[in-house]
């Protein structure tokens, strides 16, 4: 499966944890979250999720990540980022930034 977008990323947690028998409770408890974080994110509908936390739960789910090059990686054509975030946070670009 490719994933492109926060939202395809929640899909295929839904995917796995229903291929593991999971309520999103039971993740949620394994994870340290809540049953509401994991119903957002399943749909996309969390805006810019920890990376740490959607790490976590792929493993405790057993899904092994890999990544590959972007499209046009190795040349110089743009890559459509869609919904990624990619600006970093105010707090990470410190005083005159």
């Amino acid at each position: 499966m490719i994933l492109k977008t926060i939202a395809d990323l929640g899909l295929a947690m839904r995917q796995a944890r229903n291929r593991r028998n999971l309520t999103q409770k039971q993740l949620a408890v394994k994870l340290g979250t809540n049953q509401e974080w994991i119903s957002l994110f399943e749909t996309g509908r969390v805006e810019n999720p920890s990376l740490g936390t959607v790490l976590k739960a792929f493993a405790i789910l057993g899904v092994d990540l890999s990544i590959d090059s972007l499209p046009g990686a190795d040349r110089d054509e743009p890559f459509n980022t869609g919904d990624l975030a990619l600006d970093e946070p105010s707090f990470l670009k410190g005083p005159g930034r």
